[in-house]
């Protein structure tokens, strides 16, 4: 094993990229500088904010709302809670909801949770099941996203947020980009930023990713550093979707030619300057005419899937 670059200890982590070695101690100073970095240079937050931590109950979420919790104590204008969606994934999300409620009462956060039963009428699972019954051609992963993201927003605002914070890594947000070219959804690239929500909405809460440009490999080793440790149990419909194959792709490129996830985010980067310019914002939100929520279109994703699964009429 290496020894650390700056103190000769012996390294937990090698950056590839530089071939930099890190002991736990200056690991954890470069993690949090990195984060902390992303946070000026974007300009995530404000002095004052109430901000609200998307949640999933995974080493991802967990390690942003430890890292965030740590930091709020410093920023006294800064409040933290905690929002957890709870899809109904059975044998998933009710393991991953124990995780995080046992971590949010240790660490003393208030939070709240809300689920696809109770707000939209249906769990994931029911969702998929009648989908396929009735000859829908989506993914399990459709319903989630958009159910997801309409959720977030919704009880985030209901719950006074002036910005919602997701633990999106850059893994994560190069995934989606990959993705989002190869089935021509370039029209969605300017959501992919570290801030989104350049065009105000009354009804829509600004969201933040304060981990934007730090590897999964790094938020994984910040969790287990920190004792996180959640349950390491996967969704049973990951692997159903695109995105599984492109993350492995991903990762062979990196194996392969280290730094070349950095090089992707750049280019990711560079694409939404040039998206923006063209079009002078994210292009205006419009106000959906069934829910009253935020919209692309005058009928929102979520209650046209609501539609198409028999939930509410057009």
């Amino acid at each position: 094993m290496a020894n650390c670059v700056v103190c000769g200890r012996r390294a937990v982590y090698i950056e590839r990229s530089s071939g930099y070695a890190y002991c736990e101690r200056h690991f954890l100073k470069l993690f949090s500088r990195r984060v902390r970095k992303t946070m000026r240079r974007y300009e995530l937050f404000s002095e004052k904010e109430d901000i609200v931590i998307a949640v999933s109950g995974g080493k991802d979420s967990l390690s942003l709302l430890h890292f965030m919790s740590k930091l709020a104590k410093r920023v006294k204008g800064w409040r933290i809670r905690a929002l957890l969606i709870d899809e109904g994934i059975s044998g998933y999300r009710d393991v991953t909801k124990k995780d995080f409620i046992k971590f949010a009462e240790e660490w003393g956060i208030e939070y709240r949770i809300a689920s696809f039963k109770e707000e939209v009428g249906l769990t994931l699972d029911e969702m998929v099941k009648k989908g396929r019954s009735i000859g829908l051609p989506y993914l399990p992963c459709t319903y989630c996203g958009v159910f997801r993201r309409y959720l977030l927003n919704k009880v985030a605002r209901e719950m006074g947020a002036t910005v919602l914070a997701t633990a999106h890594n850059l893994d994560d947000v190069i995934q989606t980009y990959v993705m989002n070219v190869i089935v021509n959804n370039l029209d969605k690239l300017s959501r992919l930023g570290p801030k989104t929500g350049v065009v105000r909405h009354p009804k829509f809460v600004p969201k933040v990713k304060p981990f934007y440009e730090v590897l999964e490999k790094e938020v994984a080793l910040y969790a287990v550093l920190n004792g996180i440790y959640p349950s390491f149990i996967e969704c049973p419909y990951a692997r159903l979707g695109v995105r599984w194959t492109i993350r492995e792709m991903l990762n062979k490129l990196e194996e392969r030619h280290p730094g070349i996830k950095y090089f992707t985010l750049r280019s990711l980067l560079r694409m939404i300057s040039t998206i923006r310019g063209a079009e002078g914002a994210e292009g205006g939100p419009l106000t959906c005419k069934i829910c009253g929520e935020p919209s692309a279109h005058e009928v929102c994703r979520a209650c046209q899937l609501k539609i198409e699964l028999g939930l509410i009429k057009p």
